[in-house]
This record gives C-alpha cells, structure tokens and sequence, in this order.
C-alpha cells in the first residue's frame, strides 16, 4: 500500500537527548506505517517509538496498546457526530427538545466519517487492519457504545426496543460501509457512509 512520506517509518527520528515535540498523529501515522510494511503481529510498540524517535514511556502515554494506534482518530470523528447533532437541535428552536429527523441523523453520521484529503490514506491503513485483526476490532468495538447512546435518544423513546435496535443498525451499517470503501478504495469513507444510510433508511421508511 502507498503510504505519505511524511508517514514514512523514519521520517519523525529526532536525535537522542533532545526534548522531542509530540505530535499523536504523527505517532500514528508512523506507527501505520510499519504494520503496512512489515504487518501488524511483526511490529512492537518498543519498534514504533524508536521510529518516531520518542521513549517507550512516551509513546505508551499517548497510546497505552497497538490497537489503540490503529484506532486514533476515533475519538474525533464522535465529536464530530456530536456536533452535527447538537447543531442540527439548537436549529429547531422551539422544537430542540424533540428527537432529530432522521435527514438530520443521517447527516451527522456522514459527518463523523469525514476526513480531509490527507488522511484518507491513513484512514484507509486504519481500517484495513481493522479488518484483518478481529482482535483489533474487537479492541475497538466498546468505543461504539459511546455512539449507541448518542443515537438512540433521537431514534425514537430512549429505552425503547425500537430504539435500541436502530441504533444498532445505524451503528452496524455505518462502520460496515467504512470498511466496505477501505476495501473496495471507491470516493470517500463519507460517500459510502452516505449511500449505505440511504439503503438503510429506505427499509424501513
């Protein structure tokens, strides 16, 4: 797989005994980098923070695992979701208190699975290996529980069984389609993310 220069195993080394500025991203990216190269089982986290030319302590600080490396980047596309969702109820003025359409739904979901241009590669490396490693996705999955609770208060009455199997599917299908593109490499992770929702949502009205 091509990867960015700037992900490149060695293009972070700083020299020894010199305070290190730490970028996450860039640990990761690195990171990303060596399991794409030399695959995932074969790389230790002592490998990855020689690369990035940090201590073990400092890598481990930012990322306590390997998987946690694939799964960076998580967090921020949530906050995403979030922000997409709180803005489309505060545009409901007196209506903000009523669960979001589901257009609305539908479009902070897109929103969560956009990435600007640069990191599509990375994107497309963290999935990949997501794919490949059921211990790494199943590493991952717990963070979905997160998304689950956010979704199921605008999916119909919070607790509700309707409510919690949609959710479930608006949280399957999602991170199904992102998969899906990571595989198949056509438009972007939001695109397929769009088009999976759709067919979704035409199931069930």
């Amino acid at each position: 797989m091509t990867t960015d220069a700037s992900a490149a195993p060695g293009a972070a080394r700083a020299p020894r005994g010199r305070p290190v500025e730490v970028d996450p991203d860039q640990l990761a990216a690195i990171a990303l980098a060596l399991f794409d190269e030399r695959g995932f089982d074969e790389v230790t986290m002592a490998e990855v923070a020689d690369a990035a030319g940090v201590s073990r302590r400092t890598l481990f600080r930012y990322y306590p695992s390997k998987p946690d490396l694939v799964w960076g980047g998580f967090e921020e596309a949530t906050a995403r979701f979030e922000a997409s969702l709180v803005a489309a109820r505060s545009g409901a003025g007196s209506e903000a208190a009523a669960p979001t359409p589901i257009a609305e739904l539908h479009r902070a979901y897109v929103a969560m699975a956009e990435f600007p241009p640069e990191l599509l590669g990375v994107t497309r490396q963290r999935l990949r290996i997501i794919d490949a490693h059921p211990a790494v996705l199943a590493h991952g999955l717990a963070k979905f529980g997160a998304v689950h609770e956010l979704l199921e208060p605008y999916l119909g009455e919070s607790g509700s069984l309707r409510a919690h199997l949609l959710a479930d599917l608006y949280v399957t299908t999602g991170f199904s389609a992102m998969r899906w593109w990571a595989r198949n490499g056509t438009g972007t992770p939001a695109e397929a993310v769009d088009a999976a929702l759709s067919l979704l949502e035409g199931e069930f009205g």
